[in-house]
């Protein structure tokens, strides 16, 4: 059964905009868990942007599904690799204790617009 549905969008014009400012390892590090950094950090670096704002969206998609927003929970808990979405540390733990077994997630971009969508079933 569905527990949870969210979705959201992100401009990766945003994004271009931290990388340039503060810088790609920092971006990344500060929302992604480092495996899932490393994994971005080592892609195509003209799409970083966007690849950033699609995981930002992710995770606000997953707070809705969640319920509780973007708090209560870590945010490098949260891994999207390979289209695969899981938990990991104390996230993992708060979904078993809320019966949620399963979730789904799906990214996809076009032009100034990344939009994600999270399911959260038992």
């Amino acid at each position: 059964m569905i527990r949870g549905l969210g979705t959201d969008l992100c401009p990766p014009s945003r994004w271009r905009h931290l990388v340039e400012r503060f810088g790609a390892e920092k971006c990344a590090g500060r929302i992604l868990h480092p495996e899932e950094a490393d994994y971005l950090l080592h892609g195509h670096r003209q799409r970083l942007p966007e690849r950033l704002a699609g995981r930002w969206a992710l995770r606000e998609a997953f707070g809705k599904a969640l319920g509780t927003g973007l708090d209560g929970w870590s945010w490098k808990e949260l891994r999207y690799v390979n289209g695969r979405l899981w938990a990991v540390g104390a996230l993992a733990e708060l979904l078993a204790a809320r019966g949620i077994q399963k979730l789904h997630g799906s990214l996809t971009h076009d032009g100034d617009l990344a939009m994600a969508v999270v399911i959260l079933e038992d």
